[in-house]
């Protein structure tokens, strides 16, 4: 029995998370993510216990260990993903310089993926070895871009497929491309620093009724035990994580601006 539910709570935390974790070159097994994160629930849930805190508290704050793997594995993706994007442009220069200097294409990655850095070298030693297996490079380019999901690897895989199909010179077309991105993401840049203070604005608002939530339940507990005790004090909270939500994504969609 125990067993059974240590299987079926792998598989919720999941293995997806595992393989998503095996893609970032991060291994790790699903009964350890389960192992940690019901380890983080239950001293979660003895610190909320001892320090007398509402149950509802207790509860999110013991939903929120449990889902902590995700929103890790969330933030691991999103960083190598940016890390990945910026070496892009240098990367696709350098790729263009070999292919100028008199190296064919097959050599010049080769050479491109001994001199980069991580993420981006791992990557592309990857694609080296799926290559030398027999896969196109433009297939191969178009299974880096499914695990890393970015619109860049999509643009220059179609480049490596338009020029397997057409020819061309292809070292003109990669100078090219690394000049449209490092454009777009010096673009990028500068709008996250114009949408920088609505962005904090908006965490700093969302954030404000919940800690001030919390500093009641210790100043003054009898008042906020009706909160969390009566019916009418259950609607409110869910009034309230209501208009927190859409108040999240409309600020979110605001400060959003896809380039």
């Amino acid at each position: 029995m125990a067993a059974s539910l240590a299987n079926r709570g792998a598989r919720w935390i999941g293995q997806e998370t595992q393989a998503e974790l095996a893609q970032l070159f991060v291994f790790v097994s699903s009964r350890r993510l389960l192992g940690y994160s019901t380890m983080a629930a239950l001293l979660s849930a003895a610190v909320g216990t001892w320090g007398h805190l509402p149950l509802p508290a207790v509860v999110l704050t013991c939903a929120f260990c449990m889902g902590a793997p995700r929103g890790a594995l969330w933030g691991l993706r999103r960083r190598r993903q940016q890390r990945l994007v910026s070496q892009l442009p240098d990367a696709l220069q350098l790729w263009a310089s070999l292919l100028r200097s008199g190296l064919g294409l097959m050599p010049a990655l080769s050479q491109l993926a001994s001199r980069q850095q991580e993420p981006l070298g791992s990557e592309l030693r990857l694609v080296l070895g799926e290559c030398r297996l027999g896969l196109p490079v433009d297939r191969a380019m178009n299974s880096l871009r499914l695990r890393v999901g970015t619109n860049e690897l999509r643009m220059l895989g179609t480049l490596l497929h338009a020029h397997r199909e057409l020819g061309g010179n292809l070292a003109e077309a990669l100078e090219r491309l690394s000049a449209t991105l490092r454009s777009r993401l010096g673009m990028e840049a500068r709008i996250r620093s114009l949408t920088a203070q609505g962005r904090l604005q908006g965490a700093v608002v969302g954030l404000l009724p919940l800690l001030l939530a919390l500093a009641l339940c210790f100043m003054e507990p009898a008042a906020m035990h009706a909160l969390f005790s009566t019916s009418r004090g259950a609607a409110c909270i869910t009034l309230i994580l209501a208009l927190e939500a859409a108040g999240f994504v409309l600020i979110r969609r605001i400060v959003r601006i896809d380039v």
